[in-house]
């Protein structure tokens, strides 16, 4: 059967997004004046409110490079600030050290093999720390596989890793790469003992509406016979496992190793700002709640006993990886502003690892 080149995607999605936004209600506006929410099992340990300090470090490190970077953008503009979220404190704060005594493997998320360039989260930053010291890998997982399946892939990179006294392994998980990195964690407890932390960014913890919507028929019919690029077809679980139902009841029974610390960054953005490949999806979950970005409900992305970082103004690729660099309408000037932000977010997430690990050694 003849695959469906990338560039026809786009006329097909402008369509859909055009009709999607004359038919579906809006059941509910778009009102970011609420409270910091999750949507959790009983029973879920709670979550830690860390908004203030990272807010504290990502502004500071903002205004430190606003100048040299050409930013026009106000921090508070970046990283939304929800009602319930206490004031900064006035006054500069000091910046953490940095510590290259940090290991980081980053877990990316669906599909991301089929784009290597443009799939890896925050390759650019992650770059400049490795000149700094830092040892920061990325893991290979498959992009259309099962979360099972890429668990025993991370298991597999986290039994090379030997670290020493004073190194902490850290995973890093974007999307699906998330709920990838909990299947490991519950699996293989023995490797999980090695993991210091793990940080969410954008993460489909609950699974997202869209992939019930999309069922396996759907997956056979549509998703694998698109031509992404040089995806490895793996078991073609990748739905599934990013399914509201199988995902939520897995984690609802599933606890999570205590000894591990749980940090969560969550994303949405207006639909206005959301890329143009992205906004059909925005559109089909906006009935359920406007404050989406694109793929994830913003309080699907809180990993059950998380530090909650905070809600970057942000849709669901703008946040860690460049894929309006290669696809976009975007203007130029605001793909590098938001590719600079890109990387003060990744940056800011680094140093308030080191602090709060540091702290609570």
């Amino acid at each position: 059967m003849k695959r469906i080149p990338f560039p026809y995607h786009c006329v097909i999605l402008v369509v859909l997004s055009v009709l999607l936004q004359a038919c579906q209600p809006r059941l509910v506006p778009f009102n970011e004046n609420v409270p910091a929410q999750t949507l959790s099992y009983l029973g879920a340990p709670p979550v830690v409110d860390a908004r203030v300090r990272f807010r504290e470090i990502l502004c500071g490190l903002l205004d430190r490079n606003r100048q040299r970077l050409g930013l026009d953008v106000e921090c508070d503009n970046y990283l939304w600030r929800l009602n319930d979220e206490p004031q900064v404190s006035a006054g500069p704060k000091s910046l953490p050290a940095y510590d290259p005594g940090l290991k980081i493997l980053m877990v990316p998320g669906a599909f991301s093999d089929c784009f290597k360039d443009i799939g890896l989260p925050y390759q650019e930053a992650a770059k400049r720390f490795r000149q700094m010291g830092y040892h920061i890998d990325n893991i290979d997982v498959d992009g259309m596989s099962s979360s099972p399946k890429n668990a025993a892939i991370i298991a597999e990179a986290v039994a090379k890793q030997d670290s020493g006294p004073a190194e902490r392994l850290i995973l890093l998980g974007y999307s699906k790469g998330t709920t990838d990195i909990l299947h490991f964690l519950v699996n293989y407890p023995e490797l999980a003992r090695k993991v210091s932390a793990v940080l969410s960014v954008a993460g489909a913890v609950n699974g997202s509406p869209l992939a019930d919507r999309y069922s396996k028929t759907s997956y056979d019919n549509w998703f694998a016979l698109l031509s992404f690029g040089r995806c490895r077809p793996g078991d073609g679980g990748v739905l599934d496992s990013l399914s509201r139902t199988r995902q939520f009841q897995w984690l609802a029974t599933h606890p999570l190793p205590q000894q591990v610390r749980y940090y969560s960054l969550a994303a949405f953005a207006r639909y206005e700002n959301v890329q143009l490949h992205q906004r059909v999806t925005y559109k089909l979950l906006e009935p359920i709640e406007p404050l989406n970005d694109g793929q994830l409900l913003y309080f699907d992305q809180i990993i059950p006993g998380a530090s909650l970082l905070g809600y970057v103004n942000a849709d669901h690729w703008t946040v860690a990886v460049p894929v309006e660099e290669d696809f976009s309408y975007r203007d130029p000037a605001l793909m590098a502003q938001n590719r600079h932000l890109r990387g003060l977010l990744f940056e800011a997430l680094i140093l308030f690892l080191t602090e709060d690990l540091k702290s609570a050694r």
